[in-house]
C-alpha cells in the first residue's frame, strides 16, 4: 500500500522524537549513575566511620563487648541497611545482625548473609587501640545498601516510565505537524492537476507567514494566472489571426469575382483595389516574420557604440513631415551625450513604431515629446509621452502581446495588426534593456526604455 507524504513524515517524526527520548534518558540515566556512584562512594565511607565509632562507643559504655552489644549490632545493621558481623581483636566473630535477629547465638560457622555481594572490614578503636573489627555486607558489589539500591532502582524505572507518554506525546504533536505541512503541499497537488486537466480557474489559499510554502502557493498561483492568461491570449490569437486574414482575403475574393462575371470593367483602379489588397496580406506576412525573428534566440544585432542623441534625432527628421501636416507638436530633450550599444536598424524600427503610434492616436494641437537622460550611472532612459487618447487600464498588462489590440472590431482605421508593439518589446529586451508603459484615458500615454550605457557581453 502506497504511504503517504503525511504518514511518512508523521512517523519519521516520531521515531525521530522516540528516539530522542532514548537518547536523552539514556544520557540522564549514565549522568545520573555517575553522579550517584560518587554520592554512594562517600556514603559508603562515612557510613563505615559511623558504624565503627558506635561500635567504639559501646565497647567503651560495656567496659568490653557484652551481651547488649548484639542488639546494638543488630540496631545498627538495620538503621544503616547493611548486614554486620562484628569480630573481637583477634577476628573471631562475636556477634551477627542477623543471627542476632533470629535469636540463634550458633556463631560455629561463619557465612556471609544470603543476597549479599560484597563486604568491607573496618576496624573499631577505642581510645587509639583497635579492640575489634566490623564486617559490614552490602546488597550491592559497589557497596549499595539496601536503601540506596531501592532508591536506584526507582530512578531506573521512573526514567523507563517516562519514555511512555514521550511517545505519546511525540506521536500526537508529529500527526498534527505533518498535517499541518502537508496540507499546503495537498492543495498545491491539486492545483497542479487541475492545471493539467486544463481547469486555470482553481486558486489556493496561501499559508500563514512567509516560509518557503507560502511562496511556492504564491509562485503556483501566479503560474495559474499567466497560464490562463496565456491560454486567452492564445484563443484570441487564433481569431485575430483569422481575422487579420479574411479581411483582405474576402476583399479580394469579391474584387475577382466581380471582374469575372462582368459587374466590374478590368480598370486600372479595380487592379489597384486588388493590389492593395495583396500588399496587406504581404506586410502582415512580413509582420509576423519580423517578430518571429524578433523572438528567435538566434537573432544577432550588431551592437555599436552610438551617440543615442544624435541616432534618435536623425530619426525624428524622418517622421517630423507627418507630424506637421497632422498639426502634432513633435519635442526632443536629450540631457547630455551617451554613447550606448546601438544596433541602429533596430532602434530605428523601435522609434518609428512608437512614433507612428504616438502620431495616429494623438490629436491635431496636441504634443509628444521625446526624452533622453541618465537614470542611474549604469543606464540612460528614453521616454516617447503624448497627449493622445490613452490606453485603458485593462488593457495595459496586454499591450505587448502578439495580435493584441484595444480595439475589439479590429478597425484599419484605428490600428494595425497588433504585432508591432510585440516586436518592439523583443527587440529592447535584445538591447539588454526593459520598457515599461504608464496611460491615463484622456491624458495620454508614456513608453520608458531604459538600456544599459554598457552592453553586459562587452562586460570584463
Amino acid at each position: 500500500m502506497k504511504r503517504s507524504l503525511q504518514s511518512k513524515m508523521a512517523w519519521t517524526l516520531t521515531a525521530l522524537a522516540f528516539a530522542v527520548a532514548l537518547l536523552t534518558c539514556w544520557i540522564l540515566n549514565a549522568a545520573d549513575r555517575y553522579h550517584f556512584v560518587q554520592y554512594v562512594e562517600q556514603n559508603r565511607q562515612l557510613r563505615n566511620q559511623r558504624i565503627a565509632h558506635v561500635l567504639g562507643q559501646a565497647y567503651e559504655r560495656n567496659g568490653g563487648w557484652g551481651k547488649t552489644t548484639g542488639i546494638e549490632v543488630a540496631q545498627l545493621s538495620e538503621l544503616e541497611g547493611v548486614h554486620i558481623h562484628l569480630l573481637d581483636a583477634h577476628r573471631s566473630v562475636i556477634w551477627e545482625s542477623d543471627a542476632f535477629a533470629t535469636g540463634s547465638q550458633d556463631l560455629s560457622v561463619r557465612q556471609a548473609p544470603e543476597a549479599t555481594n560484597g563486604y568491607e572490614l573496618v576496624p573499631v578503636q577505642s581510645r587509639g587501640t583497635t579492640v575489634g573489627y566490623a564486617e559490614i555486607f552490602y546488597h550491592d558489589p559497589q557497596s549499595y545498601s539496601q536503601l540506596d539500591w531501592h532508591y536506584r532502582r526507582a530512578m531506573t524505572q521512573g526514567a523507563i516510565g517516562a519514555i511512555f507518554p514521550v511517545l505519546v506525546l511525540s506521536l500526537v504533536v508529529s500527526w498534527y505537524l505533518s498535517r499541518r505541512i502537508t496540507r499546503p503541499l495537498t492543495e498545491m497537488i491539486h492545483l497542479a492537476w487541475q492545471m493539467r486537466k486544463g481547469n486555470l480557474s482553481v486558486r489556493i489559499e496561501n499559508p500563514p507567514g512567509n516560509n518557503e510554502l507560502t511562496q511556492l502557493a504564491q509562485s503556483l498561483n501566479h503560474l495559474a494566472d499567466e497560464l490562463q492568461k496565456q491560454d486567452k491570449l492564445r484563443r484570441t490569437l487564433t481569431a485575430d489571426v483569422a481575422h487579420e486574414l479574411r479581411t483582405p482575403l474576402a476583399t479580394l475574393k469579391s474584387h475577382l469575382e466581380a471582374l469575372i462575371d462582368g459587374i466590374w470593367k478590368p480598370t486600372k483602379s479595380r487592379f489597384e483595389a486588388c493590389l492593395e489588397e495583396v500588399e496587406r496580406l504581404i506586410s502582415l506576412v512580413s509582420s509576423l516574420e519580423s517578430l518571429t525573428r524578433a523572438e528567435s534566440d538566434s537573432m544577432q544585432l550588431e551592437l555599436e557604440f552610438l551617440d543615442l542623441a544624435e541616432v534618435t534625432r536623425s530619426i525624428i527628421d524622418l517622421v517630423s513631415p507627418n507630424y506637421a501636416a497632422k498639426g502634432v507638436r513633435l519635442e526632443f530633450r536629450a540631457e547630455g551625450s551617451f554613447a550606448v550599444p546601438l544596433d541602429k536598424d533596430r532602434w530605428k524600427h523601435i522609434l518609428l513604431n512608437l512614433l507612428d503610434n504616438a502620431l495616429k492616436y494623438t490629436d491635431p494641437g496636441g504634443t509628444v515629446c521625446i526624452s533622453a537622460a541618465r537614470s542611474s550611472p549604469k543606464e540612460v532612459l528614453v521616454t516617447v509621452q503624448d497627449t493622445g487618447i490613452g490606453i485603458r487600464e485593462e488593457d495595459l498588462p496586454f499591450i505587448f502581446e502578439r495580435f493584441y489590440r484595444a480595439d475589439k472590431s479590429r478597425n484599419r482605421a484605428t490600428g494595425g495588426a497588433g504585432i508591432g508593439l510585440a516586436i518592439v518589446k523583443k527587440h529592447v529586451e535584445a538591447h539588454h534593456g526593459t520598457i515599461e508603459v504608464e496611460s491615463q484615458p484622456g491624458k495620454g500615454t508614456a513608453f520608458r526604455i531604459r538600456l544599459p550605457l554598457k552592453d553586459p557581453k562587452w562586460m570584463d
